[in-house]
């Protein structure tokens, strides 16, 4: 792929929806890493400790929000228009062959998620690149997910750096 063509994938919605935090997924969520603090099983720890509610662990939203917690009847319309932009470019690289690797993923918390909440999220492409390896190109992507309380108030923005190497 040309540069020009990586370019226009930048500012491109991936995906939107709301996930309904839950608090028997967050316990087994954190069970799942490993986590046994009880902040994240104990609504009278957390509170003790502070938080409105049960916290999410750190990596919740990554994985276990949007793949446990979202019910299709309180989705929003799908903003790629039927075009995931990470789907297009990542399986079009795929196809020339290489590997896909997820490379990196970083979380910034505006305020605790909690149990009960619901959270908005939506993603976009905020850059595309590539580097030489050697003989080689990898081309990097770059996914930024907002997730948002009811309120419209951001909660925690997740930035994940998927790459292709040929």
């Amino acid at each position: 792929m040309a540069e020009m063509d990586l370019a226009g994938f930048v500012g491109r919605p991936t995906g939107a929806g709301v996930v309904t935090v839950d608090r028997a997924i967050v316990s087994a969520f954190a069970e799942a890493v490993l986590d046994d603090n009880p902040v994240f099983r104990n609504r009278e720890v957390a509170t003790a400790a502070g938080f409105a509610d049960i916290p999410v662990p750190p990596t919740f939203v990554f994985s276990a929000a949007q793949n446990w917690c979202q019910w299709d009847e309180e989705q929003p319309p799908d903003p790629t228009g039927g075009s995931n932009p990470m789907a297009e470019l990542m399986g079009g690289l795929l196809a020339t062959g290489g590997m896909i690797l997820h490379g990196e993923q970083s979380f910034t918390y505006h305020r605790p998620a909690v149990v009960g909440e619901k959270l908005h999220h939506h993603g976009v492409v905020r850059d595309v690149y590539t580097k030489q390896s050697g003989e080689r190109t990898m081309t990097f992507m770059v996914i930024e997910t907002t997730y948002t309380d009811a309120d419209g108030a951001p909660v925690v923005t997740s930035t994940m750096n998927l790459l292709h190497r040929s």
